[in-house]
């Protein structure tokens, strides 16, 4: 077996005029720079209705170095600054604009002036009011004109150094962006992964090329791997990108030891020789690429491959468990040029990845799967555009007295011919597309604002329950989303529960458990969404401010004919009990269940057996109707 590798040479810079100007910028002394812009004088406006003022202010700020200009009306002082943008303002302190706001005040509050303002003060309020705006000097009569002329050049120095700061910084910005240019461009022309010393993407493919080639020689076929692993970000997340290299170093000798095992194992091949190569593709991804000879030794490697990347990683004394996922396309029968060969690999990777992990050979249903999300992603960005996505409403009942308690908002997606995309598929893709923050605010708007008109109508609704995913939650400004919804809608934030996936909630996340009590400090109801069907702590739920458990309707269809499912469902009711939640069963669709239900002391249902999910105008008559029974 032969393994074809470079080394790594040296890079050039394009453009390094870019960076030496940039540089000499930098060299230049800043207080040489604060002097060359001190050269320059300065300008001031004098605001005040006081004749003396306005005389020996204008001629002291003058023998102070600063053209001054006196307006002979100051009432329109904001738009007077605007048009000669002064470096330094003196203005009386009495003196007001529109609806008695005093002048300095209505400067400070304009966010395009950037002029240091020197109050005029008469009296110890004018004085306060001034120091409350952030001024930069109050002057208290009588007016020591020289020496607030002397601080007018004080602010205008303090000016004209952060003018040279900026600059300064400006170009070190400027060297900074030349820099990380000219290292990308040195790292692109490199071979080698800095953080595994693999063979990186652009190195890969020139090898594969090459073992193309050599299969066409010799009649040989070659096997591309991609191996991926599934919530790999977890580990980022919980241990830190440093020790995230580590573990990805360790992988890639892993994969160099199991292949170097294996070689040992082939059997001769009957023409050329047998060629391997291990590349790192991305941060996540690596590649893989073994001559195949059309017997089972590619079964019997894939199979030890994956063996050694299932075994735990020990990396600063902990344990590291990885779910890997491999796709496989084989050369010529899959592909015939390189990109392709790899793209359709990727794709059989992606799709084992979706499948929980494991193999998956390519197909032709792989790439369809692969269009069909790509169309839908294309699609979902185009309707939320058009506003073309809508909510039907299931409602939520009491167990005991039947009345109505809620409506769980869902998302729907209607098709030009009248079919539907169903939610599953195309929320999905909005998750990995990085559309679900934009989707799940449509939809979350949408409700609120229904909510409100139902409320309009007539409509006893207690509460409306919006799903909400945990890329929202990790949002830092999902709650302030939230709060303008809210308030846009005029909508009591008690009306409001947002259910969360308990994939979303249970993993200690703290983004996530800060976010849900910054919800809860709004006084919005939350709850978990189809509990008992994630892999993560129940201890999580006592550091929870959730008000609800949702059964999920999995446990719920077999509660009257499987003993298992019927002891879950009730340890799960009495565990919301225990912990003073309001437990809600869902997907209930016959008598017996409900009755089930009743008798564990359930608290709310929803499901087929009272109604589907109902437009707008159906649930409202709806609830018409059970108002009168």
């Amino acid at each position: 077996m032969t393994y074809s590798t470079t080394k790594p040479g040296p890079g050039s810079l394009s453009e390094p005029v870019d960076l030496t100007q940039t540089i000499k910028k930098l060299s230049i002394p800043v207080d040489t720079v604060g002097d060359a812009f001190e050269e320059q004088g300065g300008t001031a406006l004098l605001l005040c209705r006081d004749n003396d003022s306005r005389k020996w202010g204008s001629r002291w700020l003058g023998q102070s170095g600063l053209q001054t200009t006196v307006p002979a009306d100051p009432a329109n002082a904001l738009e007077t600054a605007r048009a000669l943008a002064p470096d330094v303002i003196v203005v009386e302190g009495a003196l007001t604009g529109p609806g008695g706001v005093p002048v300095f005040k209505i400067l400070d509050d304009a966010a395009d002036m950037r002029a240091a303002v020197i109050v005029l003060c008469a009296n110890s309020r004018e004085i306060k009011a001034a120091l409350d705006t952030d001024a930069f000097d109050v002057a208290r009569k009588p007016y020591e004109w020289q020496i607030i002329g002397n601080r007018a050049r004080h602010a205008l120095q303090l000016k004209n150094r952060q003018l040279s700061f900026e600059a300064a910084n400006e170009s070190l910005q400027e060297a900074l962006v030349i820099a990380n240019a000219a290292r990308e461009r040195l790292r692109s022309q490199e071979s080698f992964e800095p953080v595994t010393g693999l063979p990186n993407k652009a190195k890969f493919m020139e090898l594969l090329r090459r073992g193309m080639r050599a299969g066409d020689r010799d009649g040989n076929a070659l096997a591309v791997f991609v191996i991926g692993f599934t919530r790999f970000r977890l580990v980022i997340e919980a241990m830190g990108q440093e020790q995230a290299d580590r573990i990805l170093t360790q992988i890639g000798r892993n994969l160099a030891d199991c292949l170097g095992s294996a070689a040992n194992s082939f059997e001769p091949l009957k023409s050329g020789l047998r060629t391997a190569a291990i590349a790192s593709l991305d941060q996540f991804r690596f590649g893989l690429m073994m001559t195949d000879s059309g017997d089972d030794a590619l079964s019997r490697f894939q199979q030890q491959l994956f063996d050694t990347l299932s075994r735990p990683i020990q990396i600063s004394g902990q344990i590291v468990h990885l779910s890997a996922c491999l796709g496989v396309a084989v050369y010529p029968q899959d592909a015939d040029d390189v990109d392709s060969l790899l793209q359709r690999a990727d794709n059989a990777m992606r799709d084992a990845q979706s499948r929980g992990g494991g193999f998956k050979y390519y197909c032709s249903e792989t790439d369809a799967a692969a269009a069909r999300k790509l169309k839908i992603e294309h699609m979902l960005h185009e309707s939320l555009d058009r506003d073309e996505l809508s909510l039907a409403y299931q409602p939520i009942l009491d167990v005991t007295t039947g009345k109505l308690q809620a409506a769980e908002a869902l998302l729907r997606w209607r098709q030009p011919d009248n079919s539907y995309i169903p939610p599953d598929e195309f929320v999905a893709v909005a998750e990995e597309s990085g559309l679900m923050i934009r989707t799940g605010e449509y939809a979350l708007d949408r409700a609120c604002w229904q909510f409100t008109q139902w409320r309009r109508s007539g409509v006893q609704l207690p509460y409306i329950c919006v799903n909400v995913a945990k890329v929202q939650l990790m949002s830092s400004g999902f709650s302030q989303s939230v709060r303008r919804i809210l308030e846009k809608h005029e909508m009591d934030a008690g009306n409001l529960e947002l259910e969360i996936s308990e994939r979303g909630v249970l993993s200690g996340d703290y983004d996530v458990i800060t976010q849900l009590h910054e919800l809860k400090k709004l006084g919005i109801r939350l709850s978990i969404d189809d509990f008992g069907t994630g892999d993560s702590a129940i201890a999580y739920l006592k550091d929870l401010p959730v008000d609800a458990l949702k059964i999920d309707r999995s446990y719920i269809a077999g509660l009257t004919d499987n003993r298992k499912d019927a002891a879950i469902a009730s340890a799960m009711v009495a565990l919301g009990q225990r912990l003073d939640l309001t437990v809600v069963a869902e997907g209930v669709e016959t008598k017996e269940q409900l009755a089930v239900l009743r008798e564990l002391g359930c608290d709310k249902y929803q499901g087929f057996l009272t109604a589907a999910a109902l437009e707008p105008d159906s649930l409202a008559a709806f609830a018409a109707k059970l108002s009168k029974t």
